[in-house]
């Protein structure tokens, strides 16, 4: 799937990824910042992913897990920091929203600073719900 606005286009075709630079965008992120190329690669291939791109650059990044009936997970959304500001955040979880196998899947994500963001998009609080399984490597 595509989308287009402006200078700006949402692709779902992984293969126009580049697992580099969303390890550049992860690094900088607070839930992510350790993970190594190899996993970010791994994460890429088993994931229903969205590149934000400027005109080829790829500047934003978010992917998807799913089972396509009952749970949407979304996840590493990242929007390059020169890029912000623009409404790409706010575009790339439209995008998800709007993709036909998950406009009536119930959709998951954590965030611990952009409420208001996802809030605009019908997401409610249950942080007391949640729970978490650490891998004991």
């Amino acid at each position: 799937m595509r989308w287009e606005f402006g200078r700006y286009t949402i692709n779902t075709d992984k293969s126009l990824i580049s697992a580099d630079r969303v390890k550049e965008f992860l690094s900088d992120s607070y839930w992510a910042r350790d993970r190594s190329k190899e996993l970010i690669e791994k994460t890429i291939e088993n994931s229903f992913c969205y590149g934000v791109y400027h005109e080829e650059e790829l500047v934003g990044f978010a992917r998807v897990v799913t089972d396509y009936s009952t749970i949407v997970w979304i996840s590493d959304v990242y929007i390059d920091r020169i890029h912000r500001e623009k409404g790409l955040g706010k575009k790339i979880i439209a995008c998800i929203l709007e993709t036909p196998e998950f406009k009536n899947v119930r959709s998951a994500l954590v965030t611990r600073d952009a409420h208001g963001l996802y809030e605009q998009f019908g997401f409610e609080s249950v942080e007391s719900i949640f729970m978490v399984r650490k891998p004991t490597e």
